[in-house]
């Protein structure tokens, strides 16, 4: 009987630690806040004349140094990252941004630091302009739609996801708009003989999985075809290949297109 009842307690706890972690779990890491994050935070972290409703905010963590606790590190860290660690006995530093620092992070309203209550003076020494300087919001909003249709040439929901997700990308001297563009995806393996075509719902599905885990999608190693390459292809604009350590030379990739004409 003893055993039963211990064990009833047990699940009782964990469904109850379960229901709790849901009140307030965010279901992506979009920073801007949905209604319910933001009246968490409004009640939890008391911002004073600062509202979070609405708000894109970065999230950063301050841990003390990795030697005996000497010095410090500031770093990004997720939505969901900040809530699965917990706020309870935990100190909160906000910066609410000005018009130049949210150009700076990409459209940060503000930037909420949660450290261990035992570092408190650590957080007192916190540097603004450091924090700041690594925060950037690099959170691409993907349309609904996007890679419902496969189609290479890509229509509005698919010329806009792909706008968006290098939008704050170096992957271009020059800005470059995939409206009506023709786009081809590729897996290599870092194989020439393991080269595999990949869909343009295939490679959503990876960006949305990236950002789900690390808040931020990094771009493949992208091309953007000259006009004899172009017609070489069939009428590629750009080609796309999953990053890898080593990409294959592009006329690989060119070849792969016309295999199966």
């Amino acid at each position: 009987m003893k055993l039963y009842s211990l064990l009833f307690l047990s699940v009782l706890f964990s469904a109850t630690s379960f229901g709790q972690s849901n009140d307030t779990f965010p279901a992506d890491n979009n920073p801007r806040l949905t209604a319910e994050e933001s009246a968490w935070l409004n009640q939890n972290i008391q911002p004073g004349n600062f509202d979070f409703t609405g708000k894109t905010i970065g999230f950063a963590e301050l841990t003390s140094g990795g030697f005996y606790g000497i010095g410090k590190f500031s770093y990004p860290v997720t939505k969901k990252e900040f809530f699965r660690n917990g706020q309870s006995g935990r100190l909160h530093q906000l910066y609410i941004l000005t018009d130049e620092e949210k150009k700076k992070t990409n459209g940060y309203d503000a930037i909420l630091v949660a450290a261990n209550k035992n570092i408190k003076g650590k957080m007192k020494r916190m540097k603004r302009e450091v924090v700041i300087a690594y925060s950037h919001n690099a959170f691409p909003l993907i349309p609904t739609d996007a890679g419902v249709d496969n189609n290479p040439l890509l229509n509005k929901a698919n010329a806009d996801f792909f706008n968006e997700i290098y939008k704050h990308q170096d992957n271009f001297k020059t800005p470059f708009d995939f409206t009506g563009k023709k786009v081809a995806i590729f897996e290599t393996h870092c194989d020439p003989k393991k080269i595999e075509q990949r869909s343009i719902a295939e490679y959503v599905k990876r960006v949305k999985e990236q950002l789900d885990e690390e808040g931020f999608c990094r771009t493949e190693f992208t091309y953007l075809l000259t006009r004899e390459q172009k017609e070489k292809s069939g009428g590629y604009d750009v080609i796309i290949q999953y990053r890898c350590k080593m990409d294959l030379p592009l006329n690989f990739l060119i070849a792969a297109l016309n295999k199966d004409k």
